[in-house]
């Protein structure tokens, strides 16, 4: 199956074509655009200008895309952990998701949302079983929809950046499905930080990207808490528009864990040109929510709507 995912981040929009066989999963066709979409309002004039450049990138492919897959920042969705299961009491679930919006905006009703809920890896205090809760307003689907009317297609797939991230993580590295991956995500303000094994997040947070300084202390922080509850990351995967050679090498001396670049494109078969083999490496930590939208078979997530 041929399928393409679209990542609409605050600073472009990265996207790709795949195609999955029993052989594995091979990249067709990667391109980004050069403004952002603001999907609170597609109307705006860099949201015109970069849904245009998106269209031109999509027109220009030979490939026939059969699935669509939308993944979103941070900016986009917001998240949360709540007590319960996925088997839980669809009532019992509604009221809990209720609360949590009522708790955040209360502009906002029940209605307004599509959730994508992920199993969590963390018992709570009471031993009780937790649940990662995706929130995705209905308005930004809509919006993603009119701007990639141009494929004809509905979405097939949709989360947030970081859970994309997991996916592409498992894919990826095999080699360190005993581990805990810490997965560091360095957007310009704010750092999402998670830890997953097996495509199953344990631990999720934002901290501030002030300095680099601030953001390698908030990050060791956060490491000696996990510690201190089980959990030691076996290593670290660093991503992001944000991310700096230098941030990386102060990452790698300051934590005592083995600090790397996601390689997105790791185990991925490349049908592409040498021009477009020399990007995919330059943005391999970049493409990792691309990649992992494509990966939608790892992802773990039950989407609910009330």
């Amino acid at each position: 199956m041929k399928s393409l995912t679209v990542f609409f981040n605050s600073d472009k929009v990265y996207s790709g074509i795949f195609e999955r066989n029993n052989k594995g999963l091979a990249l067709l066709d990667i391109s980004s655009t050069l403004d952002a979409v603001n999907l609170d309002d597609i109307d705006d004039v860099y949201s015109k200008k970069a849904i245009n450049q998106l269209n031109r990138n999509l027109t220009t492919t030979e490939h026939k895309i059969e699935e669509l897959n939308v993944i979103l920042n941070n900016e986009s969705a917001f998240w949360t952990i709540i007590p319960g299961k996925l088997d839980m009491d669809k009532s019992k679930l509604k009221e809990l998701l209720a609360l949590e919006i009522k708790g955040n905006n209360e502009s906002f009703n029940i209605s307004d949302f599509s959730f994508r809920i992920y199993p969590y890896g963390q018992k709570d205090e009471d031993d009780s079983e937790m649940l990662f809760v995706v929130f995705i307003r209905k308005s930004i689907i809509e919006n993603c929809k009119i701007a990639l009317e141009i494929t004809g297609l509905d979405i097939s797939y949709i989360t947030m950046a970081q859970i994309a991230s997991q996916n592409t993580i498992e894919y990826n590295y095999p080699d360190t499905s005993h581990l805990y991956d810490l997965l560091i995500n360095v957007e310009d303000s704010f750092c999402d930080i998670s830890l997953s094994n097996n495509n199953t997040t344990y631990f999720y947070d934002l901290i501030k990207n002030d300095t680099d300084e601030k953001l390698i202390e908030a990050v060791e922080n956060e490491i000696t808490k996990l510690k201190a509850n089980g959990l030691s990351p076996g290593n670290a995967l660093v991503i992001g528009t944000n991310l700096r050679k230098s941030l990386l090498d102060n990452l790698s001396e300051s934590l005592n864990i083995e600090i790397k670049r996601l390689n997105s494109f790791r185990l991925v078969r490349a049908n592409i040109d040498d021009r477009l083999r020399e990007y995919c490496i330059r943005t391999s930590h970049i493409y990792s929510p691309v990649v992992g939208g494509s990966l939608n078979s790892f992802d773990k997530g039950k989407v609910f709507e009330f």
